[in-house]
């Protein structure tokens, strides 16, 4: 019989036996520890997302985003240097987070002990509406925790201290996020900010960055740089910086650049902001502290009864599954956000944000992972994954580093079983390419479908990467158009790859690219104009079929390789229903374009297919199309009639043409059956063949000798027998 367990991250203890919400245990480790069997649930509780009450502008590809009306209070963000005291030095003027010139230096020498270091004067600030001070801090020597204390004054000398908000450790050589929550409100005239020593820090010089006062932890409009904020409720950023209305959102981790910025992906324009509060284990008045935790239970889950992390739980009895877990790294940019030391676990309604790496999946045999309704955002790093399989189930990955790149093994054949994504959002990524399927994995295919990359900011990087047939459809690839050879799908070295239902717009190599591939897309958006559409790596074979292609009038339409003049590629794109029109068909290849689009066939048949050759096209390579396949009987006279014309009496050549040799009685090799075409009006054209087993015969239209002519053929077909 299965095991409900209840974890509460911040208020629990593990001394508790986990089984009740009045006896939760503190830790997943200690439901490790106590004995979780297959089957099992792990609820832990989580945070209710609440609505701001405000509306904020969002960018489509942009780290900008512009509240309606300020949630915060700005203490110091304009880079100023601050005053200091005997033996300390200060230089504004620093990069920072904000910006390049928004941080303050302030040095603390040896000789200087404990008290005021330095003070700046904010000017007259009621603060009585806070409860929180948010900031970024880099100091040069590790501080330990309560060494170190921000003093909001009631002067504008750092004199008098309002409110003490003790300082957590610092990590030395790292920019770390700090939010302090007093758990009361600051006072109503603040004129001054001081930093103070409770004891000796020793020698250390600290740059302070973007110190902003924030609402009480429980106020709906509570935004600190520990949030993470949302446009839609479901997809959660991290934040950089915060300056009145003016919020900017983070990449990487809180390690990152002033200049590496995340960016959020959608349509442009004002939505209800959502704010998300990670766990905390913020004391009242001392900086919160990362966390992270360990399940290494001694026993897994199995493929039919697995055990199931759960989070968002609510806080009240843990009945309702109505929020989200997030872990915060903080400033731990090194540290694993959870372990998980056993096999067959199911990670839901949890996120896991500002790590270098969220999770580290490593079980026995790594083996039976599902990660649903699960985000990453603002890391560092990923995850090693597996060589077994894993499912992902509506999962976002943001403005993080590295994408979900499959790895190449055998065991999903052994296993009977390979990575199955579903409704992954992949935003931002920062490293490589989005989603990659290795060579050689095709059985059991991999399953990709609903899944979306997204403004990848690494330069000539691809969405997605197939190496292998596999189950893909209703996916997109948009915006990924850093650099000027960015992919939104790239299929390679495989043959009789299928996919349904994509989308690639925005991307600034192609929007669909094959390298040495045979591939059938049946729905296909590429409908922006920038980069080719559809485009075959020069060196590279291959074919595209392609059926309903909504196209871009003004973008390249396609590139078969870029071969020198004079040279061919011996690729091509069948494409039906060009424009989701039925009448409209062609193909591409390198003599030239075969199409339907636009073309009116004999009177009274309707449809006609016309032959445009291009510079590469001569009697001994011309533009072929196949117009039908022909079953013969044995030793009976067969005789095909078509009609067929040219657009000008003379400069182009056209022919009816069965290859000799093919069939057993018709022609022979070097000697064909042919009827030459000529004339401007439309005219019946015969072939006369009899073969000597019974086959079917290939009869061939070409065309060729003219790079501003075309040659149509067209029905009704007569089959004489």
């Amino acid at each position: 019989m299965s095991t409900t367990w209840f974890v509460d991250e911040v208020g629990g203890n593990d001394s508790n036996s986990g089984l009740t919400f009045a006896l939760r245990k503190k830790t997943l480790a200690g439901v490790a520890t106590a004995g979780a069997a297959a089957g099992d649930t792990i609820r832990v509780m989580g945070k209710v997302p609440s609505t701001s009450g405000i509306n904020a502008t969002f960018t489509n590809l942009s780290s900008a985003v512009t509240l309606a009306s300020a949630l915060t209070q700005s203490l110091y963000t304009s880079g100023a240097a601050w005053s200091p005291k005997t033996n300390v030095t200060a230089t504004g003027s620093q990069s920072g987070k904000l910006s390049a010139t928004s941080a303050s230096n302030i040095a603390i020498a040896a000789a200087f002990t404990t008290g005021v270091a330095a003070f700046f004067a904010t000017g007259t600030l009621n603060l009585s509406g806070y409860q929180q001070l948010s900031f970024w801090v880099k100091p040069n020597a590790a501080v330990a925790s309560g060494v170190l204390r921000l003093d909001l004054c009631s002067d504008n000398a750092g004199a008098t201290p309002v409110n003490q908000l003790i300082l957590p450790a610092l990590t030395s050589g790292q920019w770390n996020l700090v939010t302090i929550d007093l758990g009361a409100n600051f006072g109503a005239s603040i004129l001054s900010i001081r930093l103070f020593a409770i004891s000796d820090p020793g020698t250390v010089t600290l740059t302070f960055d973007d110190i902003i006062a924030c609402k009480a932890a429980s106020n709906a409009g509570c935004l600190t740089l520990n949030s993470l904020i949302s446009s839609d409720g479901a997809t959660w950023y991290g934040i950089k910086s915060i300056n009145g209305t003016a919020v900017v959102l983070d990449t990487g981790g809180t390690s990152s650049a002033q200049t590496a910025l995340g960016v959020w992906s959608g349509t442009t324009g004002s939505a209800a902001l959502s704010i998300l509060a990670p766990l905390t284990k913020s004391a009242s008045g001392t900086g919160g502290a990362a966390i992270t935790d360990t399940f290494n239970n001694a026993a897994s889950g199995t493929a039919g009864s697995p055990i199931t992390i759960s989070g968002g739980w609510d806080s009240t009895a843990m009945t309702t599954q109505s929020g989200l877990t997030a872990f915060d790294g903080v400033s731990a940019t090194a540290t694993v956000g959870l372990t998980v030391g056993c096999d067959f676990v199911t990670l839901d309604h949890l996120v896991f944000a500002r790590f270098n790496t969220p999770i580290n999946l490593n079980g026995s045999t790594k083996k039976g992972y599902t990660l649903s309704n699960f985000t990453i955002t603002d890391c560092a790093g990923l995850f090693t994954l597996p060589s077994r399989a894993v499912t992902f189930s509506t999962c976002n990955i943001l403005n993080s580093a590295g994408g979900i790149s499959i790895p190449q093994s055998t065991n999903y054949n052994t296993d009977g079983a390979a990575y199955s994504l579903a409704f992954v959002k992949m935003i931002g990524n920062t490293s490589g390419d989005g989603i990659v399927v290795p060579a050689n994995v095709g059985s059991p295919a991999i399953s990709i479908h609903d899944c979306t990359v997204k403004g990848s900011t690494t330069g000539n990087t691809n969405g997605f990467n197939i190496q292998s047939p596999c189950i893909f459809y209703n996916n997109t690839s948009n915006d990924n158009a850093s650099g000027s050879t960015a992919v939104g799908f790239l299929f390679q070295n495989a043959n009789g790859i299928v996919a349904g239902n994509l989308q690639g717009r925005n991307n600034s190599g192609a929007q669909v690219q094959i390298n040495n591939a045979t591939v059938e897309i049946y729905g296909l958006d590429t409908n922006f104009n920038l980069g080719t559409q559809v485009k075959f790596v020069s060196g590279s074979e291959g074919q595209a079929v392609i059926y309903d292609w909504v196209q871009n009038g003004t973008a390249t339409k396609y590139s078969l390789g870029n071969p020198a003049t004079g040279e061919t590629s011996g690729n091509a794109i069948f494409a039906h229903r060009e424009g989701a029109v039925v009448a409209n068909n062609s193909i591409y290849n390198d003599y030239g374009v075969v199409t339907t689009t636009g073309v009116v066939g004999q009177p009274g048949t309707g449809v006609g297919w016309k032959l445009s050759p291009n510079a590469n096209a001569f009697a001994s390579s011309p533009l072929r199309l196949n117009v039908g396949k022909v079953p013969c009987p044995a030793g009976v006279a067969t005789t095909v009639k078509f009609y067929a014309k040219c657009s000008a009496a003379s400069g182009i050549g056209a022919q009816l043409r069965v290859v000799g040799g093919r069939y057993p009685g018709v022609g022979s090799p070097g000697t064909d059956v042919t009827a030459a075409v000529s004339g401007t009006a439309w005219t019946q054209y015969s072939l006369t063949f009899t073969p000597t087993e019974n086959c079917v015969v290939d009869v061939f239209f070409e065309a060729w000798g003219s790079s501003s002519q075309t040659a149509t053929i067209s029905g009704p077909v007569t089959i004489t027998q």
